[in-house]
């Protein structure tokens, strides 16, 4: 009798992986992976790394260098890939200039993405809501973003509901933000600023938004 054939599984072909390591334990990761879920793509993989307890710009570098470095040893790291650091700036660059600035260096020589909000994630929540150009505090910030979502906590999941379709409007919104810093001549992670998160949201969200 002919042997019977042995029939490979069909695998999944992932195309190109995004590695994001945040600041925060709650909100920032919290997001992204609520993102990830939704989408339960076959072909993009969203690894979103655990907050280690050290907060600091150069250490979140630092963690992304590290976790790519392994993938890379393990073969699982391509040209499409690409390596992501999520934090705040206003607050790291009053703390410690020299660590931020050695943060920025050592990301653009390592070819780490960076998606910096001043003066906090939260103003990516607040203009899906509405354009803000001015600089704020934090207290005022949150204040605002309670207009829109009550009793607002850096817990809640608020991915896909409700920001998923008001994505493409904060996207533009933050186009604006960042066309009035050009024209300010500002630094491009100045206040205000949601520097390259619109562009690590639509790298996840490219098959969405293009429906």
């Amino acid at each position: 009798m002919p042997r019977p054939l042995n029939r490979r599984q069909p695998s999944r072909n992932i195309a190109q992986k995004i590695l994001i390591a945040c600041e925060g334990s709650k909100t920032e990761p919290i997001y992204f992976k609520s993102i990830r879920n939704d989408l339960r793509s076959p072909t993009l993989k969203i690894i979103v790394l655990e907050n280690q307890g050290r907060t600091d710009p150069r250490s979140i570098i630092e963690r992304l260098i590290e976790e790519r470095s392994q993938l890379r040893e393990n073969q699982q790291w391509n040209s499409k890939d690409t390596a992501w650091a999520v934090f705040d700036g206003d607050e790291h660059i009053e703390k410690s200039f020299e660590n931020w600035q050695s943060a920025i260096n050592r990301a653009k020589s390592q070819k780490i993405q960076l998606a910096i909000t001043n003066p906090c994630f939260e103003l990516w929540y607040l203009i899906h809501f509405q354009d803000h150009f001015a600089e704020i505090t934090r207290d005022r910030l949150r204040n605002l973003l309670e207009r829109h979502i009550p009793n607002y906590e850096k817990s809640m999941c608020l991915y896909p509901n409700p920001l998923k379709p008001l994505t493409k409007q904060a996207i533009q919104r933050a186009d604006k933000i960042g066309v009035q810093i050009q024209r300010n001549e500002l630094d491009e992670h100045s206040n205000p600023c949601c520097s390259q998160l619109p562009e690590l949201v639509s790298l996840l969200l490219k098959e969405e938004l293009n429906k």
